[in-house]
C-alpha cells in the first residue's frame, strides 16, 4: 500500500498509515466495530451515560492498552503546524504530527464522499458523539492509535457539523496500542460470529 487509507465505521472515522498492513486494518476495524456496537446498544438503552469510558473499556477487552507518547514509533518525522483543533489534539496526544496528517487527509476525502458522510452524520445525530481514530504501525506487529472522542449537544449535529466550529463540545483524547495477535488468536472468532449473525451491519466505507 503506497498511501493512507480512510474508513468510516458508523460514528467513527479511521485513518491508517501506509505501513499498517491490510490484515492489521481488518483486525482493527473488526475490533472497533464490535466495541462501538456494544457501546451504542448500551447507550441507546439508557444503561450508560458516559460513552467514552464505556467505549474505552470495550476497547481494552478487545486488546487495546494505554501508552505514553514516548513509547510510540512513528514512521517519518515531519512536524508541520496543524491548525484544526481536533488535529492539534491528536498531534499533542501522540507526541507528533504523523497521525494528525493522516487524519487530515481522511477528513478531506470524507468531505467529498457524500454517502459516507451522510451515514456518519446520521449516526452522530442519534447520540451526539463521534470518534477520530488515526492508526500507525507500532512495535512487534502492533498498531498504535489515538482515540479522539468528541461529544456535543444534539442541536449542533446538523449536516456539515464536522467542518464547522462548534461552540459547546467536550473532547477527550488518549493514545492506545492494539495487540493484533492477541485479538486474532483469542477474540476474532467471537467477533466474526457477531458479524455473521447480522449484529454488525456496517464494517466501514473506505474513503481513500
Amino acid at each position: 500500500m503506497s498511501k493512507l487509507t480512510g474508513v468510516v465505521a458508523d460514528s467513527s472515522i479511521l485513518s491508517f498509515h501506509p505501513e499498517v498492513s491490510a490484515a492489521q486494518r481488518d483486525s482493527v476495524l473488526l475490533a472497533i466495530s464490535a466495541a462501538e456496537m456494544v457501546t451504542r446498544d448500551a447507550y441507546e438503552q439508557g444503561l450508560i451515560d458516559d460513552w467514552f469510558n464505556y467505549y474505552r473499556r470495550q476497547l481494552m477487552f478487545y486488546g487495546y492498552d494505554p501508552l505514553q507518547a514516548s513509547e510510540v514509533h512513528w514512521p517519518g518525522g515531519e512536524r508541520p503546524n496543524i491548525v484544526d483543533k481536533a488535529l492539534r489534539s491528536i498531534a499533542a496526544v501522540s507526541g507528533g504530527s504523523e497521525l494528525a496528517l493522516s487524519m487530515g487527509g481522511t477528513l478531506e476525502a470524507l468531505r467529498g464522499a457524500r454517502d459516507a458522510l451522510a451515514h456518519f452524520e446520521q449516526r452522530v445525530q442519534k447520540t451526539g458523539v463521534f470518534q477520530l481514530l488515526p492508526c500507525a504501525p507500532g512495535k512487534a506487529g502492533q498498531v498504535d492509535m489515538v482515540l479522539y472522542h468528541e461529544s456535543m449537544a444534539l442541536t449542533q449535529t446538523r449536516a456539515g457539523f464536522l467542518f464547522r466550529e462548534r461552540q459547546t463540545r467536550q473532547v477527550k483524547a488518549e493514545l492506545v496500542r492494539f495487540n493484533v495477535a492477541l485479538f486474532d488468536q483469542e477474540l476474532r472468532a467471537k467477533v466474526e460470529k457477531m458479524r455473521q449473525a447480522g449484529r454488525m451491519r456496517n464494517l466501514g466505507t473506505f474513503l481513500v
